[in-house]
């Protein structure tokens, strides 16, 4: 149905005529939309010298279009009713599900398969909607929704390795880790000055390949702390250790506490985990499918992405915290805190579109944000006005994120569990000592070991060590009390 009355009398001969100097020559085209607005301002009365200034075009064009004026209502009609059946059918809303229910799966979507379930959706209309490339085209534009095309950051056999390991698994329970090292107090005017950190933690990253899921991050640092805590509301639990590096017990630990987890669910997941092979070996869980990254090369830069996501949001928190307090006098739980809330702060999308990269051609949501992938400190500074004097060398504001990079964040020293207890000897592990001060130390690490619930096998070393240090410290005690010429 018209929006006016088709019926009015024709109105362009009861105008003025053409203006003598008005240009021969149109300036614009007009669209459908703007022919209908010409003929109801020529219906309503309008001068088509006046119509024709507003829209840029000769007075003959005017008069065109007016007496095309029966056929352009027709054909507007027949689009108006079309597009209302087509709403009837609800095509914008069941098509944008499908598409996020598939882009979700990880299935790949073409231009062909998005026609094919749009027209798929219309099977219902009365005539053919020859529009539908068009319209699908305003669909994508609406939606964010753009084609794909690769670059070669990701080898492809490693692209084609990781696609076919997610075929052959469920998506929901696939989980990827990686450890990274964290100058956690460092400050940019130091780091401007050439000064690095003085102590850094270690950290162990485990996230859900769908990014709806991300576990808890476990942060290694030999600050002084309890054995072992965890920050109440925030993602983080922390363990001590005096070369803040990630070693096999708190790999063991962690793990071991969330294949409890998963067992009184009666849940199983894979674990991909980007740490050296020897230690991924002698990991053995009920619950937790524990792989490396030799046949998966491609978690290792999906992992690398990641840590450069969350560093940026840290150091965005840490810049945002030192300029309110006028300087960064933070206290180490601070720190923490501003962990939790950086991986927190990670997009689940981002992690989504790292898992499950779209293939050549494939539609995929290019909503872009400040955290999905533009890490840089310099641009977020500027687009929110951030006061920081970074103007004379806006580029190392930006590598801050990587400063840290070349830390070494994971022990690679385990014992093995075949080996005895005299070839630690023998391989000069350790020697042998005469000192108190030895045999001192050695019972000290024997406490800590036990209250950390060490393993059988290195609590058997340890133990071996302190007798071995104890006839030492008491040959030592005898020398000494033999050069005083004291009696026994």
């Amino acid at each position: 149905m018209s929006i006016w009355n088709p019926g009015l009398k024709n109105v362009v001969d009861d105008q003025s005529e053409f203006l003598s100097d008005f240009p021969k020559k149109s300036f614009s085209k007009i669209d459908a939309t703007s022919k209908l607005q010409v003929i109801q301002a020529l219906d309503n009365g309008q001068c088509k010298s006046d119509i024709a200034r507003e829209y840029g075009v000769h007075p003959q064009t005017i008069l065109s279009i007016y007496k095309q004026k029966d056929a352009i209502i027709k054909k507007y009609n027949q689009k108006y009713n079309l597009l209302k059946e087509i709403c009837s059918l609800n095509l914008e809303q069941n098509l944008l599900d499908w598409f996020e229910q598939q882009f979700k799966s990880g299935n790949v979507i073409t231009e062909d398969q998005l026609r094919t379930k749009a027209q798929d959706i219309l099977k219902g209309l009365s005539e053919k909607f020859t529009s539908i490339d068009d319209w699908l085209l305003s669909f994508r534009t609406r939606h964010n929704i753009s084609k794909y095309s690769s670059d070669d950051m990701y080898g492809e056999k490693a692209k084609e390795d990781w696609k076919r390991f997610l075929t052959n698994s469920q998506p929901n329970d696939v989980y990827l880790g990686g450890v990274c090292a964290l100058s956690h107090n460092l400050d940019y005017a130091s780091y401007l000055n050439g000064q690095h950190a003085e102590s850094y933690v270690s950290l162990l990253l485990l996230v859900n390949a769908l990014g709806t899921d991300k576990k808890e991050v476990a942060v290694a640092g030999k600050e002084s702390m309890e054995t072992e805590i965890h920050v109440r509301s925030l993602p983080v639990s922390y363990y001590y250790c005096l070369n803040s590096q990630i070693n096999y017990s708190i790999i063991q630990n962690y793990l071991t506490k969330w294949n409890n987890e998963l067992a009184s669910k009666g849940n199983h997941v894979t674990l991909v985990l980007d740490v050296p092979e020897s230690m991924i070996n002698s990991m053995k869980f009920e619950n937790i499918r524990v792989l490396g990254t030799t046949e998966l090369s491609y978690v290792t830069n999906i992992l690398e992405k990641v840590v450069e996501c969350f560093k940026y949001h840290y150091r965005r928190l840490q810049i945002s915290r030192s300029l309110t307090y006028g300087k960064d006098n933070s206290t180490f739980m601070d720190y923490v805190h501003m962990m939790g809330m950086a991986w927190h702060n990670i997009p689940q999308k981002y992690i989504q579109s790292l898992s499950y990269p779209p293939g050549d051609g494939s539609l995929f949501f290019n909503v872009k944000e400040d955290s999905d992938n533009d890490h840089s400190l310099s641009r977020w500074c500027k687009m929110y006005n951030i006061p920081l004097n970074y103007d004379q060398c806006p580029s190392s504001l930006d590598m801050i994120i990587f400063c840290d990079k070349k830390l070494p964040c994971i022990f690679r020293g385990q014992l093995d569990e075949n080996m005895q207890a005299t070839d630690v000897f023998s391989q000069k592990v350790c020697n042998s000592t005469s000192g108190m001060e030895a045999y001192q130390a050695m019972k000290r690490i024997v406490s800590y070991l036990q209250g950390e619930n060490a393993g059988s096998s290195i609590m058997k070393y340890a133990k071996y060590l302190e007798n071995h240090l104890e006839y030492g410290a008491l040959l030592h005690m005898h020398q000494i009390i033999a050069s005083t010429n004291d009696s026994i």
